[in-house]
């Protein structure tokens, strides 16, 4: 049935005739804005990129992350190190209170080997990690025990570099 013959026939969900949808209003026309003259390279006259917020991707391993990565492997280095030391000695209470303090550490030195390959994973449960090293620093430092004042500074400074935005750039870029 054609929509025009129905103009005066009420509707089903009540009294009221169909009535057609009118058409709507016509817009005004829009104004045309002038653009600034393209410059050299991409530039526009007012000397900023038309895409400016886009960043590029860093090339190369920010200062940063290099100092949090090395400052890792030399934190584990450390806890394998006098945990071996202590196992051979016989002194096995102690290799035990060094493997269980330093162990954010050793996983800290095994994600630092990633840290030039992987994605943001690597870098979240590297400050994951590095958090709870500092609370096994604060633990250490309480109960005078390892890894104390310097698992507290190695987890604290992995911390802050890993978390400026220069390093989640670099975790972030395309592989």
């Amino acid at each position: 049935m054609d929509t025009s013959d129905q103009a005066g026939v009420a509707n089903d969900q009540g009294n009221e005739p169909y009535r057609p949808y009118e058409p709507y209003p016509d817009a005004p026309a829009a104004q045309s804005i002038p653009y600034p003259p393209a410059g050299p390279h991409g530039y526009n006259t007012y000397g900023y990129h038309p895409y400016a917020q886009i960043r590029p991707y860093p090339t190369t391993m920010p200062k940063g992350v290099r100092a949090a990565q090395i400052i890792s492997w030399a934190f584990g280095g450390l806890g394998i190190a006098l945990s071996i030391l202590a196992g051979v000695l016989g002194n096995y209470e102690l290799c035990g209170t060094l493997i269980a303090g330093f162990l954010p550490a050793f996983f800290l030195a095994l994600f630092a080997f990633g840290f030039t390959v992987n994605g943001n994973g690597i870098r979240v449960a590297s400050i994951i990690f590095a958090s709870v090293g500092i609370l096994f620093g604060l633990g250490g430092m309480a109960q005078l025990k390892p890894p104390g004042l310097l698992g507290l500074a190695a987890s604290i400074t992995i911390l802050i570099l890993i978390s400026k935005n220069s390093a989640a750039d670099w975790f972030k870029r395309p592989h």
